[in-house]
Formats: C-alpha cells, structure tokens, sequence
C-alpha cells in the first residue's frame, strides 16, 4: 500500500493540473546520445578513419555502422558547406577537420568531453522550459530514453519509439518527456506507418502516439519527425529549370528526399483522418515550411495538379528506383502537405497552426523575432527556421484560449544569459530551438 500512495497522490496532482494551463513544446536535440551510444559510435567510425561516404564502404563496414549516426555529425562545420570556401584538408568532402580548420564554426563532438557540454547545455534549456511551464515535450533526433534522461530535469519521465514494439533499429527516434507531477501521458504507441519508405532497407523514422488530458479531456497526440531534403520544394515536380546546373548527385538528392516524403504523406493523413472525432494535435520536426503554404484549396489554389481534389482520397506511391535516385509513382499528384491535412475529409480533419506573434509576410521568419532561432555570430544557417511545427484539430482549438495558438522558439544562452555564440571552443547544443506554446482552457 505503502508504494501505491505516491502514484495516487501523482495522479491526483495531474488530474487537478489538467484544468490549468499547459506549456508544450517541440524540440529536434540533433543526434542527442548517452555516454554508452557516443562510445559505440566513436569506436565504430574509428575503426574505419571516420568515413563520410558510406557508398565507398563495403557491405560489412556499412553492416558495422548499422542504427549508429553518421560519422560526419557532430563535426562542428560550417552549414550548408557552401557557406564557406577552402580548398584545405579536402573540405567539404571529409568526416572531420582540425580545430583550427577557417571553415570550423563549432566544437567538434566526437570526444566525450566535448559531447558533455553539448548534453550541459541541453540540461540547462530544459531546466529553463521547465521553469517556464513546459510540462510536455516532443522531441526529435534521440538515441534512446536514456539519452534524454541523461538531461531531465527532476519530476520528469520519458520514453521514446526506441523501447516500443516494430519500430526500426535507426540512430533517429522521437520521443516525448512529461513532468509527471503535473501531465498524465498515457496509451503510448508507435505509427510504424511512417517509417515505411517504401524501400525495405531505408526505413525512416516512426511517429509516436500518445494521449494526454488538457482541459480535463482527452487528445490524441502524434509526434513526428518526417523525412528532410524536401522544405518548400513541389512534392510532385520537385526538380525546376534553375537547378539545371546544380550536380547530378545534388538533383538526385532533392528528387529521393520529396519522393520519400511525398510517400509518407498518406501514412500522416491515415492517422489524422482515424483521429477526426475526437480532439487532436501533432508535434514535431516537419522538415517542411508548413507556414508558407496554403492553409486548404480553394478558386484560386490547387494542391493536385492531376485534377482531383485535396480531399479525395490520397493512394500511397509505388517507390522505383531510377538511376541514382527514387522516384514515387502516384495517382495522386499533389505539389503540398498541408492543404491535403486539412481537407475536411472526413468531418474534424481540421487543423489549425501555431504561428509566431511576429511573423513576417509569407510565413517569412525575421531575425531578432520571436521564431528566430540562431547563433550569434554564426556564419552558416546552424539553426533550421521554419520547419518545427505545432498543429491543433478545429475540436481542441475551440476549447483553447486564442494566444494557444501562438508559438514562440527559446533560444540557447550562455551562462551570462546572452544569447549562445558560435565558437570554435564551444559545443552546439542543437540545431533547433525548442517551439514553445501556452495551451490555456477557456474558462
């Protein structure tokens, strides 16, 4: 009896919380690992001088980095590489680079030592959330749970699609973290859906869903990571004229990556439309600049280009392979993500986006205002802007206060509270902010 009195006495706590306002958040933590994963992944990268192109490996090598990251994260390089010109120490083409490298912005965080400061400043920003109200993140870019322990404030819980059933052995998972005296997180379960690429060796990762009360009621959250490479291009005709010039190997990516998320889509949708009754919300790292598009169709705005409608049923594409790229072969032929969300079909697949108090024209995001997510004196774009979202279903927005629905990224600071520099000497905590909103019940 003894040991169920603290349960009860958290579950009461929680229950009484859920008429209160809850902070929430979403945050990619960029390849965060525990000192066990770190060790396993320096050893591994190591024994084979650190490659940066596994398609030069053999298979056995390739086997020996399997469902570890990449042996180039972490590097502390400029980004995008064409950020910064020099022909030094073969540049962009290998793993790592010196410290005094000219194209260095950041640490370089293959040593334990290093990665602490990255995991001290991760514990200090969720420290600084929790002191905010955050009670509930989603986050993306985890090795495990016990990585995210490893930067928990007290009170808090977590887990992560790694330690849940089918989901894929891959360096990438998402996972949420609740203050467990205050939100009830329960019926937690992976959408291996979504890690389906439609290529049995490539999988991506899973989303997790979940269900927690706000307002004394329930929604059913999603938390995703969907597939990068593809922001703001057209899903069905990704390529135009003016990447005539790009390389042959740059052109294959962009159409491999909007392929891949172009064949998620359907998987997104399923669950939105299977959760349409009932009050709802999605979290995560999108990798697509959702604000920039058209909330639905409409007169002027089509999101198919073959004649049918966002909200006839959208088919899952046949993944081929065509030279060195994947090509999706669709029925439905659709330039956008959001307006196919937001169809209506069925009734409750609505959704509405948080947005930032002071964004721009065209979902534009400027420096110095509340979505700006950035490192001073940064040379290259270290931060992604723009591509963290958080959606809520018509039903939860009508229960929510307005200023819900407004979003703010908190930005990292050093010890003097200044906003956090770009120093050769100086971890990177990430390459996101967390995305912060207040879901507040009207009375």
């Amino acid at each position: 009896m003894l040991r169920v009195l603290p349960m009860l006495l958290a579950l009461a706590l929680a229950t009484a919380a859920n008429a209160q306002p809850v902070g929430v958040a979403t945050w990619n933590l960029g390849w965060l690992m525990d000192a066990r994963a770190h060790a396993r992944w320096t050893h591994a990268c190591a024994a084979l001088d650190w490659p940066a192109d596994l398609a030069a490996l053999t298979a056995a090598q390739r086997a020996s980095l399997a469902g570890l990251p990449f042996c180039n994260v972490h590097n502390g390089m400029a980004f995008p590489p064409d950020g910064c010109t020099s022909a030094r120490d073969d540049w962009p083409r290998a793993a790592r680079y010196p410290a005094d490298h000219p194209c260095r912005e950041t640490a370089d965080l293959a040593s334990w030592e290093r990665y602490a400061q990255k995991l001290g400043a991760l514990r200090a920003m969720f420290a600084r959330l929790d002191a905010q109200g955050v009670r509930l993140v989603a986050l993306q870019e985890v090795f495990d749970a016990n990585a995210v322990r490893a930067i928990l404030p007290p009170h808090w819980s977590t887990i992560t699609t790694r330690e849940l059933l089918g989901t894929p052995a891959i360096a990438q998972h998402v996972g949420i973290a609740w203050r467990e005296d205050t939100v009830l997180v329960r019926d937690a379960q992976a959408v291996n859906a979504l890690a389906d690429s439609g290529m049995t060796q490539r999988p991506l990762r899973p989303g997790l869903a979940f269900t927690v009360n706000v307002g004394r009621k329930p929604v059913r959250v999603l938390v995703v990571h969907l597939k990068a490479g593809c922001r703001s291009r057209n899903l069905a005709a990704p390529l135009t004229e003016r990447d005539a010039r790009l390389p042959d190997a740059r052109k294959d990516a962009i159409a491999t990556d909007c392929a891949l998320l172009r064949h998620q889509l359907p998987a997104l949708e399923a669950w939105i439309d299977a959760n349409a009754s009932r009050d709802f919300a999605l979290l995560g790292d999108f990798n697509r600049a959702i604000l920039r598009e058209p909330v639905a169709e409409s007169a002027s705005y089509r999101a198919r280009v073959d004649g049918s409608a966002a909200s006839d049923p959208l088919d899952t594409c046949d993944m081929v392979r065509e030279g060195n790229r994947l090509v999706a072969r669709c029925k439905a032929q659709t330039r956008a993500l959001f307006p196919e969300l937001n169809d209506g079909a069925p009734a409750g697949a609505v959704l509405w986006r948080a947005r930032f108090a002071d964004q721009g024209r065209g979902g534009a995001i400027p420096r110095g205002s509340s979505g700006d997510c950035s490192l001073a004196g940064a040379r290259g774009d270290l931060a992604h802007d723009g591509i963290d979202h958080i959606l809520i279903s018509a039903s939860l927005k009508a229960r929510l206060a307005p200023a819900s629905l407004t979003m703010r990224a908190v930005n990292y600071e050093d010890a003097s509270g200044q906003r956090l520099r770009a120093e050769p000497h100086l971890a990177l905590p990430s390459d996101h902010c967390p995305h912060v909103v207040t879901w507040t019940p009207r009375p």
